[in-house]
């Protein structure tokens, strides 16, 4: 019996998993900079738990929320950057 196909899709479906992880640590959120796009701040964080996004006079904006236990992220980028990022990590 040939294992190979079963443990291939096993690795990918746990792999997948791990990337999806919320990697929240103050380590991490000291990482992240202003000017950063959300896909920089993906890579370092992890996908966020929730996203607000607006425009107002055509500047864009949205906030990603982080939330792990008693930790607690907020990053705010305008027009694809990073502007304000704050955090409390309990």
């Amino acid at each position: 019996m040939n294992r190979l196909p079963l443990l291939a899709v096993f690795t990918l479906v746990f792999g997948m998993a791990a990337c999806s992880r919320v990697h929240l640590t103050n380590e991490n959120l000291n990482k992240v900079y202003n000017g950063m796009t959300e896909a920089q701040v993906e890579a370092i964080l992890g996908k966020p738990t929730r996203i607000e996004t607006g425009e107002t006079l055509g500047i864009k904006g949205s906030t990603y929320y982080y939330d792990k236990g008693g930790a607690h992220v907020e990053i705010t980028f305008l027009n694809n950057g990073v502007m304000v990022k704050q955090g409390t990590f309990q």
